[in-house]
């Protein structure tokens, strides 16, 4: 919940005037009185807080994400973070939400969810951020606008199982690293739930780079014939369809498949929950 600035208050000087009994004057200095009275803007300025902050985001887990964050104050309401994630080497059908997305594809193409079953993945991620916090309490906290940059690399496993015109299945066990940077821009809040607890929302942000990285599949080819060939790299080349661009090309040959991945690095950040420590 958003907390409001409070308004200024000012200490009003009343003049009381003579009637049926008469009232001695005071001594007092009203501009004395109005200065030594308590500002409670200043209050809320000057209120002390904590300038570091370690976190870990609860919502990645999903995902079978791992991560951690540092975040500094370098002014009273602009702070700077790095942080690190970490997936170790996952079955991409076999984390919590990946698990209720395929629930879709039940009823569907049984090839698809075949086919997906055997991707795993690994990867780490690299973000540094820079935050603009709101309100008049100094510290991390209140909503905020963040510009970020992002670096991300990946590994993965993946065999491929075409099957060709006569019927016959040739599996293709593909290998690839590759890697992505970018930049975005992120809007969220966050806010004290304890004297060192905090909370971080992500509301909504996201961005946007490039991504490239290379895929071996090695592997004897030299039992399918031209037009099979041909078919195998026209599926891998239509594996990820990003308008008309082509995002995969990819090479057959007897001793199996070479492929290059050049593509937009595209992210979301939304709808996230992490827990910090304050010190």
């Amino acid at each position: 919940m958003k907390r409001a600035a409070l308004s200024a208050s000012v200490a009003l000087c009343f003049c009381l005037g003579a009637s049926a009994q008469e009232i001695p004057p005071s001594t007092e200095d009203p501009a004395t009185t109005a200065a030594e009275a308590p500002d409670r803007s200043t209050g809320l300025r000057n209120q002390p807080y904590f300038s570091n902050i370690i976190k870990t985001n609860l919502s990645t887990l999903a995902l079978n994400n791992y991560s951690l964050t540092y975040e500094r104050l370098i002014a009273r309401k602009i702070s700077a973070s790095l942080g690190w994630r970490h997936m170790p080497n996952t079955h991409m059908t076999q984390t919590a939400l990946t698990k209720e997305v395929m629930k879709y594809f039940e009823e569907g193409d049984s090839d698809i969810n075949e086919q997906l079953d055997q991707l795993k993945m690994s990867g780490n991620a690299l973000t540094a951020e820079v935050r603009f916090y709101t309100g008049r309490r100094p510290g991390a906290k209140g909503f905020y606008a963040g510009v970020y940059g992002r670096y991300a690399s990946f590994t993965y496993d993946y065999p491929y199982d075409f099957e060709s015109e006569l019927g016959t299945t040739t599996r293709v066990p593909f290998k690839g690293k590759s890697s992505g940077i970018g930049g975005g821009i992120i809007l969220g809040g966050q806010f004290n739930v304890h004297k060192r607890v905090i909370i971080d929302l992500y509301i909504i942000g996201g961005h946007y780079g490039s991504f490239s990285g290379k895929v071996d599949g090695l592997a004897d080819l030299s039992d399918l014939s031209e037009q099979d060939r041909t078919d195998l790299k026209d599926e891998l080349e239509s594996l990820i369809e990003i308008g008309d661009r082509k995002n995969i090309t990819a090479t057959v040959r007897e001793d199996g498949v070479r492929a290059d991945v050049s593509m937009p690095f595209l992210g979301v950040r939304g709808l996230g929950f992490t827990v910090g420590f304050a010190f």
